[in-house]
């Protein structure tokens, strides 16, 4: 019994040693797939209606950006698209909701993590009188 307390000790000495030589593994920092397919890192913008561009979240300033969640400030922008016979939403009338932002809703493939939901609280009032809201983005990563 005395003989196998030192064994034991020196095991769990090496062992300790082995550990710390090894760094852990940097994980990729987190990104928002934007229209074209790309990862971006703290956008300025966000393009929530990609195909007619009628919602967007622009002059995004980010006071954190991690592996759990990301927050910052912008303003939501929304076009109506009720035009005067224009072919567009172009014609349409802007609405702007300055908001806090936070992203969340982690998907995570090999080598990239990104944020699929953005959720918005007004202070003032949002869309419809809202106070908070949230979109779904399901996009596809382009190379």
């Amino acid at each position: 019994m005395l003989r196998s307390a030192p064994l034991a000790l020196l095991t769990a000495s090496t062992l300790a040693s082995t550990l710390t030589v090894w760094p852990a593994q940097a994980q990729p920092t987190p990104v928002l797939i934007d229209c074209a397919g790309q990862g971006v890192v703290k956008p300025t913008s966000i393009q929530i209606g990609c195909a007619t561009g009628s919602v967007l979240i622009n002059d995004l300033s980010w006071s954190s950006w991690s592996m759990n969640e990301a927050k910052g400030r912008g303003t939501l922008v929304v076009n109506s698209c009720i035009y005067a016979g224009g072919p567009t939403c172009v014609e349409g009338k802007t609405t702007s909701y300055p908001a806090q932002i936070s992203l969340g809703r982690q998907a995570s493939g090999p080598g990239i993590t990104a944020f699929s939901k953005v959720n918005l609280r007004f202070a003032d009032g949002g869309p419809a009188a809202l106070n908070s809201g949230s979109y779904i983005l399901d996009r596809p990563i382009r190379p």
